[in-house]
C-alpha cells in the first residue's frame, strides 16, 4: 500500500466505519488486486475502493481519463499489448477478468450486484470537488451502465478526516 491507499483506507474505517480489506488479489486474477475492499457490516453496505493519487502532474484527471481506470479496474479490461515473442497477451487472447472479479467479491460475502464502485482522486479536472460526484458510466469492456463515486482526496476526504478525528493538518 501506498501512502494515499493508507489514508484511504482510514477514511473508510474511521469515517465511514468501515471494516477493511487492502491489497486484497483477485481470484485467478493474473497479478490483479483491489486497493480495497470497505464493508460496512451495520448498513449492509460494500465498496470496492480504487484511490488514483500519485506524485505525478496528472493528479487532476478529467471524468474521460478516469474512464481507462474504470474499465481495467472495476470491469476487468486489460491494456492493448501485442506480444513480444511467441505467446499470446492477455489482450491478444480477448481476456476479460470481470468475472473474477466478482468471484473476489462474493468469496468474501459480497454481493457482486450490491457492490458500491468508488475512486478516489487528488480532484477532478473541471468538476466541483467537494461533494462526491457520482458518474453513470456504460462499461465499453461489458456493454453494461455502472455507477462509480469519485471522491477528492484534497477536498472530501482530508477534510473530513480532520473534522471528525480533530487534528490539525499542517
Amino acid at each position: 500500500m501506498n501512502a494515499a491507499e493508507h489514508i484511504v483506507e482510514a477514511y473508510f474505517r474511521l469515517c465511514r466505519k468501515c471494516f477493511t480489506l487492502t491489497d486484497l488479489k483477485v481470484i485467478q486474477g493474473n497479478n490483479r488486486q483491489f486497493d480495497l475492499l470497505a464493508i460496512n457490516i451495520h448498513e449492509n453496505l460494500a465498496f470496492h475502493v480504487e484511490v488514483g493519487v500519485t506524485h505525478r502532474p496528472n493528479w487532476a484527471p478529467t471524468v474521460v481519463q478516469l474512464e481507462s481506470g474504470f474499465e481495467k479496474k472495476f470491469f476487468g479490461s486489460v491494456p492493448k499489448r501485442e506480444s513480444k515473442a511467441n505467446g499470446k497477451t492477455d489482450h491478444e487472447k480477448g481476456k476479460i477478468y470481470f468475472d473474477q472479479i466478482q468471484n473476489t467479491y462474493q468469496a468474501v460475502g459480497i454481493d457482486p450486484e450490491k457492490v458500491q464502485r468508488v475512486w478516489v482522486c487528488w480532484i477532478v479536472k473541471g468538476k466541483e470537488n467537494t461533494q462526491p460526484i457520482t458518474l453513470d458510466i456504460n462499461s465499453k469492456t461489458l456493454n453494461r451502465r455502472f455507477k462509480v463515486e469519485v471522491l477528492s482526496m484534497r477536498d472530501l476526504l482530508l477534510p473530513e478526516l480532520q473534522r471528525n478525528w480533530n487534528f490539525e493538518l499542517r
